[in-house]
């Protein structure tokens, strides 16, 4: 390295925050700026980064996206290895360096694997496209696994000659979701990692990365073929190499938007430590392969129910629950809240109706309040969970559930039979405490979270697409008699009836007023019947009181929206 030459400095330059350096300096009895360059110093460093990584790195991208790709690199290379050891057996397989074999059959057998691959991609997107933003994690581990998979049944194709057809149409289709779901979720991951907008130029730059890979790996796994030729033992090991990469890729992904999984991990941590975690910490702790199964679902295991978002009333009709006049009174409960909760003991789920105006703010509160109500449901029933039992019953909200279970007034009975062990259902009274407590505590982690770098801005919930909106649409399609249909859908008589009032007592009316409610700390949350006190389970700090925005209604609030210099005169 070349040393700095002598002189007075006039200015530096710096390359983004790299340790690169252009140094302008006045050299003794001279006239002339001499340039001091360290980029043709570090000109190797400085040819890989233009080459392989983004633009601005590494200040463009996300502080994970080299931890991230160093791991994925490495999957990709053991991914191309196994591959090319797979394609030989393929080749093998359709007939190539087999005198018997016809170009005719071959290429018969090629065209319908091909199109067994097409159809499985069609399929697979049908039925999970709208889940691999979401669990996009998940996905991409499911997909590398699938691949390994693939290619072990090619592996064993040479002893299944009489099937050979058959067994490519089973890998190929494999591998078409590998496709869908790999390439899907790389996407995701690429547009995580581009902080500045630049997802281009880090999706072009992870391509470049990769065939480089590709290439040295192509290299690597003729020299094993060669040398070694078809040996399992070295296929499993490198296999195995594969998966665990992948695995050690995603958990050393940092993802700041709230799926389902990182949000229960999220309010399981603030209600049992009493603190709002980071997103490092969350992502650490989120499970990212087996964990949505039967019983066992992250929802159940947290709180004893199963949240279901932006579900349609028909869904609460079809079980003959709730009547009218409940869900009028549970309306009365969310008066000031764009979504309704409404838990259904019976099957240990809990509908939540979302409104048409609600947004992403309101569908993450709505979430957190689905998923409180569900603990105090279970705590009148002395259904145990580990939220507020041991070794967590000294904590706050352990305290609160505790005093909720010694009164009367938070509990009905159920009066159809159930076949659990839930024998009372939330009272009115018990729903507005639990919305209380939610206001003021929503407000807390709100304010945490955007701290302490979560993204509110937008959210990776499974949410349907039903609002709750206007009834008028529904009057000039409700039958009188018989079953009626329409350009738009079949009705009956029956359904017409009950759907009509539903909606009717769910109708918020001309506009409804969004307004500060009065709340205090949950520590001094209390009711009257139950004269115990309970502890708050946030910090101490006062959330700010927010007067919420209300879209006007009439003319008159209109016109008093507009200056009037910027009113038209009539």
């Amino acid at each position: 390295m070349s040393s700095q030459p002598e002189g007075e400095i006039i200015v530096k330059e710096k390359y983004g925050s790299s340790s690169t350096e252009r140094i302008y300096i006045k050299p003794p009895e001279q006239a002339m700026v001499v340039v001091y360059d360290e980029t043709k110093i570090n000109y190797f460093r400085n040819w890989f980064t233009n080459v392989f990584l983004p633009k601005g790195y590494p200040d463009s991208v996300s502080r994970d996206y080299s931890a991230y790709q160093i791991w994925d690199t490495a999957q990709a290379f053991c991914s191309t290895i196994t591959g090319t050891l797979a394609t030989q057996e393929v080749l093998r397989g359709v007939g190539v360096g087999d005198t018997t074999a016809t170009p005719l059959a071959a290429t018969v057998t090629w065209v319908i694997k091909d199109g067994c691959g097409h159809l499985g991609r069609i399929l697979f997107a049908f039925t999970h496209g709208t889940c691999l933003d979401a669990y996009s994690k998940k996905w991409r581990l499911y997909a590398d696994i699938l691949n390994d998979a693939a290619m072990c049944i090619e592996i064993a194709l040479p002893y299944f000659k009489n099937y050979t057809t058959v067994v490519l149409c089973v890998s190929t289709v494999m591998k078409a979701i590998v496709g869908v779901s790999g390439g899907a979720t790389r996407a995701a991951m690429t547009q995580h990692h581009a902080v500045r907008g630049n997802m281009a130029d880090v999706s072009a730059k992870d391509s470049a990365q990769e065939t480089a890979v590709n290439l040295i790996a192509s290299f690597t796994a003729l020299f094993i073929i060669s040398v070694f030729g078809s040996n399992a033992f070295i296929f499993v090991f490198i296999m195995m190499l594969h998966i665990a990469f992948n695995y050690f890729a995603v958990r050393a992904v940092c993802l700041r938007t709230m799926n389902e999984p990182r949000f229960l991990e999220f309010i399981n941590i603030y209600l049992t430590k009493e603190r709002i975690a980071t997103p490092c910490e969350v992502n650490r702790r989120e499970p990212v392969a087996f964990y949505q199964m039967g019983s066992h679902t992250l929802d159940l295991k947290l709180c004893g129910f199963q949240i279901k978002m932006g579900v349609s009333i028909k869904d609460l009709i079809k079980k003959k629950y709730p009547k009218a006049s409940h869900l009028k009174n549970i309306k009365d409960v969310y008066e000031n809240r764009n979504y309704i909760i409404i838990p259904n003991v019976q099957d240990r789920k809990m509908y939540v109706l979302l409104n048409e105006k609600a947004m992403n703010d309101d569908i993450l509160r709505a979430y957190f309040h689905a998923v409180l109500l569900s603990v105090i449901i279970c705590v009148i029933n002395d259904v145990p969970l580990p939220v507020y039992q041991a070794p967590n019953e000294e904590r706050p909200f352990a305290q609160v559930c505790r005093t909720i279970q010694t009164t009367d007034w938070s509990r009905e009975p159920i009066e159809t039979h159930v076949f659990n062990e839930f024998k009372f259902e939330p009272s009115y009274d018990l729903m507005k405490y639990v919305n209380r407590i939610v206001q003021r505590e929503w407000m807390r982690i709100k304010t945490g979270m955007m701290r302490i770098g979560w993204d509110l801005n937008k959210h990776l919930l499974m949410v349907d697409e039903w609002r709750i909106s206007s009834v008028k649409p529904l009057s000039q399609y409700a039958p009188i008699e018989g079953r009626v249909s329409t350009k738009d859908y079949v009705i009956s008589e029956a359904d017409a009836k009950l759907t009509k009032e539903l909606l009717m007592e769910l109708e918020h009316g001309d506009g409804v007023t969004y307004g500060v409610v009065e709340t205090k700390p949950l520590m001094h949350y209390k009711k009257e019947a139950s004269k115990r006190r309970v502890h708050d389970i946030g910090t101490e700090t006062e959330s700010p009181e927010i007067e919420e925005y209300r879209e006007p209604n009439t003319e008159a609030e209109v016109k008093a929206e507009v200056p009037k210099e910027n009113r038209k005169k009539d």
